[in-house]
């Protein structure tokens, strides 16, 4: 699908590029996942937060037409939390993206034994809207 949403974007000379990350969670609780540029999910394990591998991560959309995107497969188990954001909720002018992720990173672990609701909550209340000046999106799963 990765490499599919991204032809679109490669043949229009008007549009820009964009990140993106495209998985699925399996019936074997695996998170099969593809990146295009994007800032790595981060998974809640045992009160600990960590980045997902990206060694497979490809160029952003519209940048390399005919480009076959990699794939990953992380297992999950029960009580694990995956987060996936948009770069909106890290970046901020004149700080490194990576500040911004070990911020959210640090938040993450305070949710430790939240449902996904709950730590939605907090960490959009860690990261106030005022600061945003990208468009903002959180998914939350966590496995029963």
């Amino acid at each position: 699908m990765t490499t599919w949403l991204n032809e679109p974007v490669c043949a229009d000379d008007a549009a820009e590029t964009a990140t993106g990350v495209i998985g699925h969670i399996d019936g074997e609780r695996n998170f099969l996942w593809a990146c295009a540029g994007h800032p790595a999910p981060l998974l809640l394990r045992d009160g600990q937060a960590s980045e997902l591998d990206t060694s497979h991560r490809g160029p952003l959309f519209g940048l390399l037409s005919g480009h076959a995107y990699a794939t990953a497969t992380v297992p999950l188990r029960p009580g694990d939390l995956l987060l996936l954001y948009t770069d909106g909720m890290v970046e901020r002018r004149g700080e490194d993206i990576g500040q911004g992720i070990e911020g959210l990173r640090r938040v993450l672990v305070s949710c430790a034994g939240l449902g996904a609701q709950e730590t939605m909550d907090r960490l959009m209340a860690a990261f106030t809207p005022e600061e945003n000046e990208d468009d903002t999106c959180l998914v939350a799963v966590r496995l029963g």
